[in-house]
This record gives C-alpha cells, structure tokens and sequence, in this order.
C-alpha cells in the first residue's frame, strides 16, 4: 500500500502504551503523554512501513525514515486512524482515540492481543499546528523493547 496516510508531523506526540489501556486486565496506570522529538514535514506512512526512530523523530526533513523490514529496524506501521473534523481536540480525547483505536487494530496486525503479546506500540497524533494544517491521521507503530527487529512483525503472535 503506498501512499494510505499522510501524517504531518510538526511535533506530534508519542505515547507508549500500557496492557490496560485499551481496558484489557492489569494493574497498569492510564498512559501519560511524553514529549517527543518529531520531525518537521509531510512524511507518508502506510501499513507495512519500517522505521529508524531515531531519523523518524530527528526534525531533519532532509533524513528519511523509511527503510527495508528486511534489515534491523525500530518500528513498524501496524495501524491508520483517522481523527474526526471539527475543532482540535483535547489531549485527554486524542490520547483516548489513539489509544483504544491502535489497541484494537494490534490484535489484527500482530496475531495477539496486546496484553498478551512481548510486543509494545506507540503511536504518533496530530498536534495543534500540524491539525491547522489538516493533519488528521493517528499512525500505530508496533516495536520489540528488547531490540530491534528483522523483517515484518506481522503475524508474530509472541
């Protein structure tokens, strides 16, 4: 799939995410918001990408962070929201969305639910500037936090 979301990313935001946070079991907190280190520009995401973190959120428009599952990389688009129009939402709500919407399309990507899986995602929203400019995608990365990973994560079921 080329080209299936477009995600300005003027500072967008990460979350990294919690088993409970889409009301699964444990005894986790609710998820906080941490500050990323977003690159400027229009970045095309789609379903399938493989990402180096480090370029991805490195604000140099000129270092592209797409690269081939086939060699050690970082992350993995596992997920496309879309946020609805209107005014810009509240953190709490775009957090929420995020969250219960990666969480859910998790299962289907990965072959586990998320509160069962080794695995971890995070994912990256439209920020105030970026919603002005008609950003309304939510991209859902899946990442192993032991290590980078070789080739798709699809269909791991670990």
């Amino acid at each position: 799939m080329l080209g299936v979301a477009t995600l300005v990313l003027t500072g967008c935001t990460t979350i990294s995410t919690l088993v409970d946070a889409y009301g699964g079991v444990g005894s986790a907190s609710a998820p906080t918001p941490t500050a990323s280190y977003a690159p400027t520009g229009l970045v095309n995401l789609a379903i399938g990408d493989c990402l180096d973190e480090q370029k991805l959120e490195d604000k140099d428009i000129s270092t592209d962070p797409l690269m081939s599952c086939d060699v050690a990389h970082d992350l993995e688009v596992f997920g496309e929201l879309t946020v609805a129009d209107g005014d810009y939402p509240s953190l709490e709500t775009l957090v929420g969305f995020a969250t219960q919407g990666c969480a859910a399309q998790f299962k289907t990507f990965v072959g586990l639910d998320f509160g069962l899986s080794s695995l971890d995602f995070k994912y990256y929203y439209p920020t105030e500037s970026s919603w002005a400019n008609g950003d309304r995608g939510v991209d859902c990365v899946v990442f192993d936090p032991t290590q980078q990973t070789v080739g798709t994560l699809a269909d791991f079921k670990h």
